[in-house]
């Protein structure tokens, strides 16, 4: 019999992060947003622009993130985002974002 495949490599992985999201998803419902704790380590997205992926998502310029460090990223599926505000959730993190592509100034500039 042939196991399930999943893109974390196990399903425990799959679990935890959809758990996050979901908790994530929740608060933010709630709140109206993120924490400033949730905010605080987050990475930095800089010039990003929105993608299509078979979910939506974004690709710029990372800082600061604990996996690809400073470079040029796609991130995962976007769940939630507030462009005025600055963040966004996506499966694996939330970033903050900086400028959008185009953009001579962001928010943390």
């Amino acid at each position: 019999m042939n196991s399930p495949f999943f893109f974390d490599h196990s399903a425990d992985a799959a679990i935890s992060h959809l758990r996050a999201l979901a908790d994530d998803l929740a608060r933010i419902r709630d709140d109206g947003g993120p924490s400033d704790a949730d905010l605080a380590d987050a990475p930095i997205l800089d010039r990003w622009v929105p993608i299509s992926r078979m979910r939506p998502a974004l690709a710029g310029m990372s800082a600061g993130h604990p996996l690809l460090g400073d470079r040029l990223v796609q991130t995962s599926e976007t769940y939630a985002v507030d462009f005025s505000r600055g963040w966004t959730r996506t499966y694996s993190r939330f970033y903050r974002l900086g400028r959008p592509a185009g953009a001579s100034r962001g928010r943390d500039q």
